[in-house]
């Protein structure tokens, strides 16, 4: 599945609805931070964060495509 390919490493999360970056490794790389409408991979965009977990899609304002979420703490 599309989402083995990616791992939400953090979360920073702005006071702010839209604002905010994820750090996410594709492909076993070393994570990079992304925020809120970049790119990650060739048609995924960063569509949202929340609390330990970010959205991907074609679009920021079209359909979740990949949820990620980070690891249980322990």
């Amino acid at each position: 599945p599309v989402s083995s390919r990616f791992a939400l490493v953090g979360v920073l999360a702005g006071q702010q609805g839209g604002s905010g970056a994820a750090l996410i490794a594709v492909d076993g790389k070393p994570a990079k931070p992304y925020r809120v409408g970049a790119t990650v991979d060739a048609g995924l965009v960063l569509q949202s964060l929340g609390p330990r977990q970010a959205a991907l899609g074609a679009t920021v304002d079209g359909p979740t495509t990949v949820r990620l979420e980070m690891p249980p703490k322990g």
